[in-house]
C-alpha cells in the first residue's frame, strides 16, 4: 500500500524546484521527520513553500463529480475509489495543508483526477523515497 503525501506547491518554489525535485523532496522529508521540538521550525519552513489546500471546494469537486459513479463513494471526510477492473482501492483525505492519498496502485483515479485539478502538486511518499511533480507523472508512468 503506497502512501502519497501531496503538497500544493507556491509558484515561485515550483519554478525554482522544477528540475531539481530531490532538492525539493529534502526539504519535505526533512519536515516529515522533525523532532518534536522542532516542530515550530519546521511549521515555519512549511508554510513558506506550501499554500493551503481549499478543503471544501476540492471535497466538493470529487463528490459531485463522481458521486454517482460506481467505484466512487465517501464516508466522513475521505473519498475512496474502489475498481476491481484495475485491482485498484484507493482512498482520498484532504485537509487544509496536504492531501493524503493511500493506494494500491501506483497510477491511481486520485492522482489522475488532482492533476486535472492544480498543476502545483508535489507529491511525496516518504516509505518508499519517491517524489514527483504531478504534471510530470505522465512522463514517469
Amino acid at each position: 500500500m503506497r502512501e502519497f503525501f501531496i503538497f500544493e506547491v507556491k509558484d515561485e518554489f515550483k519554478q525554482l524546484y522544477l528540475t531539481k525535485p530531490t532538492l525539493l523532496y529534502q526539504i519535505f522529508k526533512q519536515i516529515y521527520y522533525l523532532k518534536k521540538e522542532e516542530i515550530q521550525y519546521g511549521y515555519s519552513l512549511f508554510r513558506q513553500i506550501v499554500k493551503k489546500q481549499d478543503k471544501e471546494k476540492i471535497d466538493q469537486y470529487f463528490f459531485l463529480k463522481y458521486h454517482q459513479s460506481i467505484p466512487y463513494s465517501k464516508r466522513d471526510n475521505i473519498h475512496y475509489y474502489n475498481n476491481p477492473a484495475h485491482d485498484e482501492i484507493s482512498s482520498l483525505e484532504v485537509k487544509r495543508a496536504f492531501l493524503k492519498v493511500k493506494t494500491n496502485y501506483y497510477d491511481c483515479f486520485f492522482l489522475e483526477q488532482l492533476n486535472t485539478l492544480n498543476n502545483h502538486y508535489f507529491v511525496c511518499d516518504f516509505k518508499n523515497q519517491d517524489y514527483f511533480f504531478l504534471e510530470m507523472r505522465k512522463l514517469l508512468v
